[in-house]
């Protein structure tokens, strides 16, 4: 429990249950603590369009205004609650019926707490298989809603989409290599082995790059700075990661957003000071992607990749069907279905 928990539990719960008494409390909630947990959303609300999104303050609510999207501010009092967040100290009251959504695809670091989880009353996991290593840690609320926020790169039509964006871009023909980093304070990133460096393959390749909301200003500031790399400002990378030819990361679950895609996969190999990586996750890096060290064995990699991209497709695919059971374009109908379902049970 954080501190502003402490001190909003009273006050909440007196506005909640006076609400309740006069049945006014709103029905359900997305909270969105930023733009990016809509784009997580985004597909399970088209089949339950009736909920309505809370913005975490002004600042995300213009943010989700100058995308067209409605919402309200917080504080709400709702009898149900999605979230894509831990964020249970804005919303105090054991009688909200809670519901989690995985911000990032499967756990690419380590499970916290079963403690955390079990205050959700559901909590929607990306795959059965999560689900059980789940249990196993003694966490009693998961189910499978896979993955919604990937579910437009099985359902669109890739060719024309691919077109489109390679005209937005002006990228010409040649192979198209995407650049990703997570926050450089986690201790799990590599952004200081290639940031000052872009600029050795914009002559053989075209070069995209999109990084943790968290990275600081100084490699955001070099890399948009370099001359013929774009670096992506928009939260909505799927049609980046459709174009893209090989896919360079380090621990980023956007790692498994390309994987999805059955495509070639590079990583730095990192060493996690803090031992937040699952080690189920260093293993899998290990079989669905070139390992490299150094940014100087980077353009062998990529030529590898580019001439041979089905080499390491069977462990890309076994790994897709342990972190999304199925990709079929459903996921978020799969997930409102399993939302839809316990609220009426819980009604």
């Amino acid at each position: 429990m954080v501190l502003s928990e402490i001190f909003l539990k009273i006050p909440y719960k007196i506005v909640w249950n006076t609400l309740k008494v006069f049945n006014k409390n709103k029905d359900i909630v997305f909270y969105c603590a930023d733009y990016l947990d809509y784009v997580i959303f985004e597909e399970i609300r088209k089949h339950v369009p009736e909920i309505t999104i809370v913005a975490k303050n002004k600042k995300v609510k213009k943010e989700l205004e100058l995308e067209g999207i409605d919402s309200i501010l917080w504080p709400v009092f709702p009898k149900a609650l999605i979230m894509a967040r831990h964020a249970f100290h804005y919303f105090p009251e054991k009688q909200i019926t809670k519901i989690g959504l995985r911000h990032g695809v499967y756990h690419f670091k380590k499970f916290i707490s079963a403690k955390k989880y079990n205050r959700f009353d559901l909590y929607l996991f990306t795959s059965e298989t999560e689900v059980e290593e789940a249990k196993a840690l003694g966490i009693t609320c998961g189910a499978s809603g896979g993955f919604p926020k990937i579910d437009g790169m099985f359902k669109s039509d890739k060719e024309d989409i691919n077109k489109q964006t390679r005209k937005e871009l002006n990228f010409d023909n040649r192979p198209i290599v995407m650049f990703s980093a997570t926050w450089d304070k986690s201790n799990s990133s590599a952004i200081d082995r290639w940031y000052n460096r872009l600029d050795q393959l914009t002559e053989k390749y075209n070069v995209l790059v999109t990084l943790h909301p968290w990275v600081s200003e100084q490699f955001k500031n070099t890399i948009r700075n370099t001359k013929n790399v774009y670096l992506i400002d928009d939260k909505r990378t799927l049609k980046y990661l459709m174009l893209s030819d090989v896919f360079i990361g380090d621990t980023s679950s956007i790692i498994a957003e390309f994987c999805s895609l059955d495509k070639p996969i590079i990583t730095f190999k990192v060493d996690d000071n803090n031992n937040r990586l699952d080690s189920s996750i260093v293993e899998m890096l290990k079989k669905i992607s070139e390992r490299i060290d150094t940014f100087d064995q980077l353009e062998y990699a990529i030529e590898l990749s580019l001439k041979n991209p089905n080499k390491l497709s069977p462990e890309r695919m076994k790994y897709n069907n342990i972190m999304f059971d199925k990709l079929d374009g459903f996921h978020g109908k799969k997930s409102a279905e399993k939302i839809l379902t316990f609220l009426n049970k819980k009604n």
